[in-house]
């Protein structure tokens, strides 16, 4: 039998668990999103722009190196026609390098304030790391500016060591410049990889706490449909006990006087004869007493059994309690009535009873009858109908028992 107490107070825990897991499920999930949205800006707003802004340092930095290392297959002659040119062309790309880190240290200016310790160490490192290039580049360009105006001046000699350290210088820069486009790289692909990592612990957590919302509804609703179905059937149960006898499996007395008014009624406006008999068992005290209480229940059964055999769809069939029962015949003769109670009062005499000891015993009805004619005008009691049935099974008791009396209803 379920507890329905206790089943309650589950049931409103359990309820008040798949709600905290909704809402906690809710907020965790648009906290999250809302991370990972920021995560990807900052990659697609951040790591991006800031490696395409490195590309351009180095084609700067290769052209530059193009124009000296032109400047340098040029023979005499051309050396002198052309170094005005080469040399305009140099200034202009060192001053587009220098505004480009210029724009670079701006860019990541903001982000070295950033609330992820991470992201400040990495743009505390960019920045140094451009300084330092802007300052290499800054001596490197002036050098090749002097070596300019030393070819000018010397006809376009210049000292061979002075072209080794620049392509040295030229090299060296280059490649701070290319591990910087590389770090930046590794850092973005690192960044994307955490943002990927984020995401799918999103995923599954979101997806862990929606399937055990869904298996504690499950349970939930499993529980429900069990006190839902435990109380049907608990309903169903006092329904049956509230009109039924639990022993015999007749109907009890208070549901045989409501359905015994109904034909009451129906007889007043309709007419049909009527017949109410009262039977008990006889002697039935002393088989309780001498044979016990199963005894007697078995004798109880049986004669019930007997009385719903004979009388499906005959009349209304019913335990008052102990040993008594009644019985409603509802349009039949005086003479159907009598053989029905015949037959069982013929069929109970015949019964053996046999108990676990191995002994047996047998035992016998009186009927006591009152007949009401169809067609009487006078509309009667349940109680006057009652009494003159009682008179008959008193009438049957006095002259010996194990029969039929049936009185006229006055």
């Amino acid at each position: 039998m379920i507890n329905y107490k206790k089943s309650n107070r589950l049931i409103f825990l359990l309820s008040f668990i798949i709600a905290i897991l909704i809402v906690f499920n809710g907020t965790y999930s648009f906290t999250k999103m809302q991370q990972i949205k920021h995560e990807f800006d900052d990659v697609a707003n951040r790591d991006l722009p800031l490696i395409s802004q490195l590309i351009p340092l180095i084609d700067r930095q290769f052209e530059q190196t193009l124009l000296i290392e032109k400047l340098h297959q040029l023979n005499q002659n051309h050396k002198l026609i052309v170094i005005d040119t080469l040399e305009g062309s140099f200034i202009r790309s060192g001053d587009k390098f220098e505004s480009t880190i210029i724009q670079l240290l701006a860019f990541i200016k903001p982000m070295l304030s950033h609330e992820r310790e991470v992201m400040r160490n990495q743009m505390h490192r960019v920045s140094a790391a451009l300084k330092k290039i802007s300052k290499e580049h800054t001596e490197y360009h002036y050098q090749v500016i002097d070596m300019i105006e030393e070819l000018k001046t010397n006809q376009g000699e210049y000292h061979p060591a002075l072209m080794t350290l620049l392509n040295n210088e030229e090299i060296e820069l280059r490649r701070e410049l290319i591990d910087l486009r590389d770090e930046l790289q590794r850092f973005t692909q690192a960044s994307a990889e955490e943002v990927e990592r984020h995401e799918n612990q999103v995923i599954r957590s979101t997806f862990i706490l929606n399937t055990s919302s869904f298996i504690l509804g499950a349970i939930l609703l499993f529980m429900i449909h069990r006190i839902m179905k435990s109380r049907d059937a608990a309903t169903q149960e006092i329904h049956y006990f509230a009109h039924f006898d639990p022993l015999t499996k007749l109907i009890n007395r208070r549901y045989f006087f409501e359905l015994f008014d109904q034909a009451l009624d129906e007889q007043n406006n309709t007419k049909p004869p009527l017949q109410l008999c009262i039977c008990d068992l006889d002697q039935f005290k002393g088989v309780n007493d001498t044979l016990g209480h199963q005894a007697g229940d078995k004798a109880l059964i049986k004669f019930a059994e007997i009385l719903s055999e004979v009388m499906t769809n005959q009349g209304i069939v019913g335990r008052f309690g102990g040993d008594e029962f009644v019985i409603c015949f509802i349009d039949k003769s005086r003479q159907e009535c009598e053989n029905l109670l015949e037959t069982i009062r013929a069929r109970l005499e015949k019964t053996v009873f046999t108990l676990d000891n191995a002994s047996s015993f047998s035992i016998t009805g009186t009927f006591g009858v009152a007949h009401l004619e169809g067609g009487q005008k006078t509309k009667l009691s349940m109680n006057h109908l009652f009494e003159t049935a009682d008179k008959a099974l008193y009438i049957a008791k006095q002259n010996g028992r194990n029969q039929v009396c049936l009185l006229n209803e006055a």
